[in-house]
């Protein structure tokens, strides 16, 4: 659990340390729109993910008149994964971020700057956040992205296999622009492909685990939350055509892969792009046997998504590890029966919940007790 919050030149907040309890809970970040309090989730979720959830552009997370940016958090030795056996200590993580000609961005283990595939899943993060809802019923590059938010936390291999197949994607894509202009040969793929199809299947692979894992969950807990008895599957959309149950071994996927890779080559060099891979698979939701954005009204996608959030609870403890709870104004997308239902199980978590202070879940019998910090103008201190 995190203990201590750090925060230099981030965002509003020019210098500001929080002191968090020992025990799981509930903590309220209460204040008016714009004061800071999502800045205060995404500093928790960087020292997760090593990324923001809102910008690509670090730059824009640096103080205005700063030259870097800096986050910091101790957490307790419980939820950092020590090994059995190993000496207590507390974790601690830091981000830095730097403008020219500060370095750009270091990761930092106990005071050790460390790759990224090793900061990443130190500690883990479950974000819920209205905007979420445009993962449901927007482009395939967003459901992608959610399952590599998933994965990357808890699968170091599936980071560095991720990592490795975008870089070879875009250098094949290189090569098939220069191979249309005549300026390469067709048999310079052979290369690419043999290195390219391994970490598809590695991605291919873990991403089959993780939506198995959701399909087995997904309908019981809609079910419980909205009091219905319904059907929701998922289907898998991919460039192989195979679905959940009919995934192969590594090298029967790995033989399918490049052979697709091959039928394909002719048409990838009048694109100038690879079009056949992970990069372009797809995750459909069926309710009722009818994928969701045709049919299901804004009350079923909420119930949705808040299924998967209780779902990704059950996936990051599943190996003792309890991630941390990020809940950005979900109670403006949730009716009352839905907040006390999200909020009933989450009390053992340790939990940030960014609210204003004329929310339902503040003056609507104050639907559990925990810790207050105010939030105001780049301010931030205790209640």
């Amino acid at each position: 659990m995190l203990k201590t919050l750090e925060l230099e030149n981030f965002r509003n907040y020019q210098k500001l340390k929080l002191d968090f309890g020992r025990q799981a809970g509930l903590t309220y970040l209460i204040g008016d729109n714009g004061q800071g309090k999502t800045n205060l989730l995404e500093s928790i979720y960087m020292l997760a993910l090593a990324k923001s959830f809102r910008v690509s552009e670090e730059d824009s997370l640096i103080h205005w008149d700063s030259q870097f940016a800096r986050v910091r958090g101790v957490f307790a030795e419980a939820e950092a994964g020590v090994e059995a056996g190993a000496t207590a200590r507390d974790l601690q993580l830091e981000m830095f971020l730097g403008r020219p000609p500060q370095p750009g961005r270091v990761c930092k283990i106990n005071g050790v700057k460390t790759a990224v595939g090793a900061f990443l899943g130190q500690v883990r993060v479950v974000f819920f956040h209205p905007e979420d809802l445009n993962m449901l019923y927007l482009g395939p590059d967003l459901r992608r992205r959610y399952l590599d938010v998933l994965l990357v936390q808890k699968n170091r291999a599936y980071f560095e296999a991720l990592r490795r197949f975008r870089r070879l994607k875009e250098q094949r894509n290189a090569l098939l622009v220069s191979i249309r202009e005549r300026r390469a040969g067709e048999e310079q793929l052979e290369i690419w492909d043999q290195q390219l199809v391994p970490e598809g299947v590695t991605l291919w692979r873990e991403r089959t685990c993780v939506l198995d894992f959701l399909q087995q969950r997904l309908g019981a807990r809609y079910s419980e939350i909205s009091g219905k008895m319904t059907r929701l599957d998922l289907t898998y959309i991919n460039s192989l055509g195979l679905d959940l149950t009919q995934m192969p071994g590594d090298d029967v996927l790995a033989k399918l892969y490049a052979e697709r890779l091959w039928q394909s080559r002719q048409r990838d060099i009048a694109s100038g792009h690879t079009q056949v891979g992970p990069h372009r698979d797809d995750v459909l939701i069926i309710l009722e046997g009818i994928p969701i954005v045709r049919h299901a009204s804004r009350g079923e996608f909420r119930t949705i998504l808040l299924a998967l959030k209780l779902i990704e609870m059950d996936y990051f403890a599943g190996d003792g590890r309890r991630p941390l709870l990020l809940l950005d104004d979900v109670f403006s997308e949730l009716d009352y029966q839905r907040q006390r239902y999200l909020l009933e199980r989450v009390v053992d978590f340790q939990t940030f919940i960014a609210t204003t202070k004329d929310s339902a879940v503040i003056n609507r019998e104050k639907l559990l007790a925990g810790d207050v910090v105010e939030v105001a103008g780049g301010v931030a201190g205790r209640g």
